[in-house]
């Protein structure tokens, strides 16, 4: 399973002004390469400007539940992505306590979130709160 987050131009230009960091240093981050502390705040920023999370061939391992309103995924360990289709929301939550959420949800920051919830159930990690 090969992971990475995809940005614009502009966006690792931003990341490397903010960060201090080098062209190379952004593409091991966002490719996963490098997993230090530096490396998850770059891809954490990442995201939040608009990056994308990508994974080839992940396939999320949950229950799904449709919902009046949405759907809600199931995984082990008690996390809970729950969606609104209505309102366009959706929330990861573990064991009852909120973790993240998003307004506005898009087809590829509910592919993040599914994967942020898979990796919660394997490791207990959080690996990009906001």
């Amino acid at each position: 399973m090969r992971k990475s987050i995809k940005i614009s131009s502009e966006g690792r230009q931003e990341l490397r002004e903010k960060f201090q960091v080098s062209d190379q240093m952004i593409g091991y981050a966002l490719n996963y390469v490098k997993n230090g502390p530096a490396a998850v705040r770059i891809r954490q920023e990442a995201l939040r400007l608009g990056g994308v999370y990508v994974e080839e061939h992940f396939v999320p391992t949950c229950r799904f539940e449709q919902l009046p309103d949405g759907f809600r995924q199931i995984f082990a360990g008690d996390v809970v992505l729950q969606v609104d289709v209505k309102k366009s929301t959706a929330k990861i939550s573990r064991r009852g306590e909120e973790i993240e959420s998003i307004d506005e949800i898009t087809l590829d920051s509910w592919a993040a979130l599914a994967m942020q919830a898979q990796q919660l159930s394997i490791d207990g990690c959080v690996l990009w709160r906001a």
